[in-house]
């Protein structure tokens, strides 16, 4: 990015490299043949476990569309699956299928390597503040759109 005014502004900059960890994270995760997104599903249901679509939707912050394409190929994928909520008959709760301990490890392990490559250029201290800034700042957002 060359023109001054994008390259201080914080919000061109997070899309920017959001973009372009995005790619890293696509590259790394051919081997286990998910996308980025998959990946983030199955990671959150992995640590998190079954949670419901609106639940997931609010955890990754993406849209109802997006979310709902990205569930309905990973079902066919058999990646995961969704069971009907007891008491609530339109609501669904989705889970991870059981997926290889290897393949789980070799996911894990792809993005780890991928995020070591994308932010090479920070210093150990570096990186906690990055985390710890962007945490403030999504807390914040989550605050002021869900309150």
């Amino acid at each position: 990015m060359r023109n001054i005014r994008l390259r201080s502004s914080p919000s061109q900059l997070i899309g920017h490299l959001f973009r372009q960890v995005n790619r890293a994270h696509g590259t790394a995760l051919k081997p286990t043949g998910l996308s980025p997104v998959q990946a983030q599903i199955l990671i959150v249901l992995w640590v998190e476990g079954p949670m419901t679509v609106g639940e997931l939707q609010r955890f990754l912050a993406m849209g109802g569309p997006a979310l709902s394409g990205a569930i309905d190929r990973m079902e066919k994928a058999k990646l995961l699956r969704r069971r009907p909520v007891p008491g609530d008959r339109r609501a669904f709760s989705i889970e991870a299928m059981p997926y290889a301990e290897k393949d789980k490890t070799l996911v894990l392990e792809q993005l780890a390597n991928a995020d070591v490559q994308c932010f090479a250029a920070l210093s150990k201290s570096e990186r906690r503040e990055l985390v710890r800034l962007l945490a403030k700042v999504t807390d914040g957002l989550d605050s002021s759109t869900n309150g």
